[in-house]
């Protein structure tokens, strides 16, 4: 991940692991597949700590924070932001593995949460989904911490107390909006 895909030849991946070449093609069908396996894997243990979560017997906004807050602790993550990087850096040119990290990174938190949502029988708004609810709030959570640490804004991971304000108030914001009353007034 480190030199992104172009920058890796399968006999440099082969030099630092072992194996052989034939053995990469039939398991992987080439360099293409081994990447996308691999990328695969890291984004799924990235999402594993949001699997094990445990947010019962909390309300609605108390169980959005907790979440919230953990998907920032991933996301803002330096191997999180890598993956990030690459699925931009090589989208054009590869855009399976763009898909790969997508599915198995955001669209895997999303059916977590949406999953969850629905376990609790939680009543939307006509013709929204649970799973439109969690892309949603996902996006309005982590669009602004995730672009400042991918333009260098931000000198290290932030602080849990600085995760959790971000989150109270992206769960304020997105389930009561920023109005009072929830009705725009003109002055």
């Amino acid at each position: 991940m480190e030199r992104g895909y172009e920058g890796v030849s399968v006999d440099a991946i082969l030099n630092r692991v072992g194996g052989s070449r034939r053995n990469v093609y039939d398991r992987f069908g080439g360099k293409e597949g081994l990447f996308i396996d691999v990328v695969t894997k890291l984004c799924n243990e990235q999402a594993q700590p949001l699997r094990e979560m445990e947010i019962e017997g909390r309300d609605l906004d108390g169980s959005l924070v907790q979440f919230g807050e953990k998907i920032l602790e991933i996301v803002l993550q330096p191997r999180t932001l890598a993956l990030h990087r690459l699925m931009i850096a090589e989208g054009q040119r590869f855009p399976e593995l763009s898909q790969a990290i997508l599915r198995s990174g955001h669209e895997v938190s999303v059916e977590i949460l949406a999953d969850w949502l629905r376990t609790h029988n939680l009543l939307f708004r006509e013709n929204v989904s649970a799973s439109t609810f969690a892309d949603q709030f996902i996006f309005l959570l982590t669009a602004g911490p995730q672009l400042r640490a991918l333009s260098g804004q931000h000198d290290g991971p932030l602080s849990t107390a600085e995760r959790e304000r971000i989150s109270r108030e992206t769960v304020l914001i997105f389930l009561h909006g920023i109005l009072p009353g929830g009705t725009p007034h003109a002055e």
